[in-house]
């Protein structure tokens, strides 16, 4: 299995009355998130499937992602990748899929620790900016420690 684990696109600062799960992306990370994924098709041939929060800044980059990639029927809001998912969670979210490329929209620290979790036993201190995407193998099932870092690419690179 080969996850990639996408941090959602530059977003609105947090001001009330508008909740954090309400922040939308900015024109700033619309381009962002249309530019770094166009980059992507030169590396990664499609994705199975892309999960993301129920945040509407995760559901903006998922639904652009898609768009570039041409996968629109391949979207599914996941309510447990909320902000605070445990890489736990995570693994049980995936579980019930059988894809091969499943693409992971979320959010800041999680990305950071679901690598860590994934692919070491100790705990890795890992940038993860915006628009960003990893990528992690698994010669078998997915659990703690079992995967491979192949890859964590800044959207700037593109």
């Amino acid at each position: 299995m080969n996850l990639y684990l996408i941090r959602h696109s530059i977003s609105e600062k947090l001001t009330p009355p508008k909740k954090d799960f309400e922040r939308e992306l900015t024109s700033e990370g619309i381009e962002l998130i249309n530019k770094a994924s166009e980059g992507w098709t030169k590396i990664i041939p499609t994705f199975d499937l892309i999960l993301y929060s129920p945040y509407v800044r995760a559901e903006q980059t998922a639904k652009i992602i898609a768009q570039v990639l041409n996968i629109t029927d391949k979207l599914i809001k996941e309510n447990n990748l909320a902000a605070g998912c445990s890489t736990g969670n995570l693994i049980d979210v995936l579980s019930v899929y059988d894809e091969q490329n499943i693409a992971v929209v979320g959010h800041q620290p999680d990305l950071s620790h679901h690598i860590s979790n994934l692919c070491c036993t100790n705990h890795l201190n890992i940038g993860f900016p915006p628009a960003a995407i990893a990528k992690i193998s698994f010669n078998g099932m997915l659990k703690f420690g079992r995967g491979r870092l192949e890859f964590l690419i800044p959207a700037e690179a593109y």
